[in-house]
């Protein structure tokens, strides 16, 4: 079943987040995740929640998620994320 990784990204540096970008989309990939969607101007049907930017990741199991986010490479990785962002994540199961 695919697992669906939803974050709630607030960019404070464009150009030092995508030095971050550049270097998690080959760790994401290699775990079997892809990119879904990246979207600063998503449309909210109901509720508070207003992200800056909405992002998905799409991971073929639970276990390549975890795979992806304990693996040792991506730790330095989030703490540059950290430097230039901040985000809420939060990871679903497809139906």
């Amino acid at each position: 079943m695919s697992m669906y990784v939803v974050i709630d990204l607030d960019i404070d540096d464009p150009a030092g987040f995508q030095r971050y970008v550049d270097a998690v989309t080959p760790l994401i990939e290699k775990a079997g995740g892809r990119n879904i969607v990246t979207d600063d101007n998503c449309l909210v049907l109901e509720g508070d929640w207003r992200p800056s930017t909405l992002v998905v990741h799409e991971f073929p199991t639970r276990e390549a998620v975890r795979a992806f986010w304990d693996a040792p490479e991506y730790q330095p990785l989030k703490a540059l994320r950290r430097q230039y962002s901040t985000v809420n994540v939060v990871v679903g199961e497809g139906s």
